[in-house]
């Protein structure tokens, strides 16, 4: 009889659980990061909040970084045997064979980064900070290095600045800060509308690496061949709920500019239009967000258009499995796919972490914590 008690009793406590998830919703400030619409649930009324946002991907697939500098090794022994006369005709080819095999070959890097700050009252305002990179590096073999290194080895003399291969980096990095306004309209009690007004830090990455002067840490180090535009920006979002469903539209950046990066390249910045829906439960939530209009090019970094697919499931009440997968519309990177877990404890503490992988060289991850103050 007890156990039959029990077993009646199961589809209660299910319930309760269920309600209770339903009129405690936790506070989630990665919505409004996602749109500056999207605030319902970006307040503790009891605390003020900070919520902090990184992620970065790194595919070199073709193994670039590496081999480039296994080249100019071998280009050096090269050296030193010419300069104590031992080079004969022959041992330039390993040198030929490793150029020709690097020629087309890239690395591309992105990352990301937030800082929301929410107070504790019922200001329609958050204070945030942001931060978006993305660049390529390509190899060029100059065919004629070929004729260079046989050349080298009928005479026995080389030297590496003969060579004219080299590597072509490019990169945009976007800073802000800004204010965050959300608010709704009476005649749409549905809709959220959000207004992100942000001083804008434009940067260009632009430089070439001769085949004898290549380091790693020279690729995409920010010291040097850098411009810089500072200006006034906004983004404009709206979220429109029906039922469980949300219907989202946002522009990023609705003033454009164009400039030049350190080596005459032409970067002519888009108003970024993006579209999404998502469907939230106290189970968990889906959401697909994409791009319809894509990020520009500039020089070696190639526009793109990313459409993102994510899903979480809570597993215990303060644990949560997270998924994704991302489709890149890109010259250079394939898709990748995301796994990783949350943890939430009461109202307002969140951390979660999560790997992405498209393949052996393909990795990356981000991380995010949401913590009262």
């Amino acid at each position: 009889m007890s156990r039959l008690l029990k077993l009646l009793l199961i589809p209660c406590y299910l319930y309760s659980c269920i309600a209770i998830a339903q009129h405690s919703k936790p506070v989630d400030l990665r919505a409004l990061d996602n749109n500056p619409a999207d605030a319902q649930t970006s307040r503790d009324p009891k605390e003020t909040l900070l919520y902090s946002y990184g992620e970065i991907y790194f595919d070199d697939r073709d193994d670039l970084l590496d081999k480039a500098l296994e080249v100019k090794e071998e280009g050096e022994n090269l050296e030193a045997r010419s300069r104590g006369l031992l080079l004969i005709p022959g041992d330039e080819q390993d040198l030929v064979d490793a150029l020709e095999a690097l020629d087309g070959a890239t690395t591309s890097l992105r990352s990301r980064g937030t800082i929301i700050l929410a107070t504790s009252n019922e200001s329609p305002f958050h204070y945030r900070l942001g931060s978006e990179l993305r660049g390529t590096a390509r190899f060029y073999y100059d065919e004629d290095d070929e004729n260079r290194l046989r050349f080298a080895g009928v005479t026995g003399l080389f030297g590496g600045p003969d060579l004219e291969s080299y590597m072509d980096i490019s990169a945009v990095l976007e800073n802000h800060a800004g204010i965050n306004y959300h608010f709704r309209l009476d005649a749409l009690p549905n809709t959220e509308f959000g207004i992100l007004g942000k001083i804008q830090v434009i940067s260009l990455l632009e430089r070439r690496i001769d085949y004898d002067d290549y380091e790693k840490n020279k690729v995409f180090d920010w010291d040097t061949d850098i411009k810089n535009r500072v200006q006034l920006n906004a983004d404009l979002g709206m979220r429109h709920t029906i039922g469980h469903v949300g219907l989202h539209l946002l522009v990023k950046d609705l003033y454009t500019e164009s400039l030049r990066g350190a080596s005459g390249d032409l970067y002519r910045q888009r108003s970024r239009v993006i579209a999404g829906i998502d469907y939230r439960r106290p189970w968990g939530d889906v959401q697909i967000m994409g791009d319809l209009v894509p990020r520009a090019r500039f020089g070696e970094a190639p526009q793109r258009r990313d459409v993102n697919l994510s899903a979480s499931l809570n597993v215990t009440r303060r644990f949560a499995l997270v998924m994704g997968y991302n489709y890149a519309e890109h010259r250079y990177e394939r898709d990748t796919g995301n796994a990783g877990i949350r943890y939430t404890l009461g109202r307002s503490l969140r951390a979660e972490i999560s790997v992405t992988a498209a393949g052996k060289r393909e990795l990356g991850g981000h991380a995010s914590l949401q913590l009262p103050l």
